[in-house]
């Protein structure tokens, strides 16, 4: 069976960050990840099979290879890309507040999330619903505004999900 290793997501916040479950705040640790995918079935349009040692082409069932985040509670693995996406809102988050903390302007921003039900939830959500962050922004005198971003997924390999949000995008937002 062919085999292919690869990377995903940036390895120096993987390797120089702490990393905790999103769902429930356990540490993480690294685990590989193995998924055999045939090139006639309905997911093969998402992987190279051009991608063959010494320069050949895959066929046949192939066997890909990467590292994800492990979760020992919830025994869930989490893609890099999600994972950090996740802990990158919050980074996010604190340099937007203290952004406007420099114009004299005090924010507060909370996280929650929303379900396809219309329902709020905390953390814990299934990224296989149609999720949308919603950023709670109050500040003193002046009405609360909700960003709402909705969950994305890329579009090759193991497909992660994340949140396409940036700190210029949301300084934007509440100007």
């Amino acid at each position: 069976m062919n085999k292919h290793w690869y990377n995903y997501g940036n390895i120096f916040k993987v390797k120089f960050r702490d990393h905790f479950c999103y769902k429930c705040g356990r540490k993480l640790t690294i685990v590989k990840h193995r998924k055999v995918v045939f090139q006639k079935s309905e997911e093969a349009k998402y992987y190279d099979f051009d991608a063959g040692g010494d320069g050949g082409i895959m066929v046949g069932p192939c066997e890909f290879i990467h590292k994800v985040f492990f979760c020992p509670k919830c025994f869930q693995n989490i893609e890099f890309i999600t994972q950090i996406n996740q802990e990158d809102i919050e980074i996010i988050i604190k340099k937007v507040i203290k952004y406007f903390e420099k114009r004299n302007r005090e924010i507060i921003i909370s996280k929650s999330y929303e379900t396809k039900l219309s329902e709020f939830v905390e953390n814990n959500f299934n990224l296989n619903d149609d999720v949308i962050l919603c950023l709670h922004i109050s500040e003193k005198n002046k009405e609360s505004k909700t960003y709402k971003i909705p969950i994305s997924r890329r579009k090759f390999w193991e497909r992660p999900y994340y949140f396409d949000i940036s700190k210029k995008k949301l300084i934007n937002f509440i100007k």
